[in-house]
């Protein structure tokens, strides 16, 4: 992810982002998260935030469901899609695939 995500100059990020939003909604069987919101953010990033922030805050539900121990990181994971965006996505990515493999 962290390799990819310098390599393609940012392409890599809008591929994570639409991949975790279709798979986030698939898990929780409804759509919480319009993938659409993922491609205007290439022009407005203020969109892709969105998309972000309702990603973070539904980790909580995904945790539960799966039977993990939920923990509220979202302030975290903004703080890190913020201003150092590829620690924030590895670390989240981990968090996901502790959901999965549950």
């Amino acid at each position: 992810v962290l390799i990819l995500w310098f390599v393609t100059c940012g392409i890599y990020p809008m591929i994570w982002l639409w991949n975790r939003t279709k798979e986030i909604n698939t898990y929780l069987g409804e759509q919480r998260i319009n993938p659409m919101f993922v491609f205007p953010g290439c022009l407005c990033p203020f969109v892709s935030l969105y998309a972000l922030f309702v990603m973070v805050k539904s980790l909580p539900d995904l945790q539960k469901k799966a039977g993990v121990e939920a923990k509220d990181d979202m302030v975290l994971f903004l703080v890190l899609f913020l201003f150092v965006s590829p620690v924030g996505a590895y670390m989240f990515q981990q968090k996901l695939n502790e959901v999965w493999s549950k």
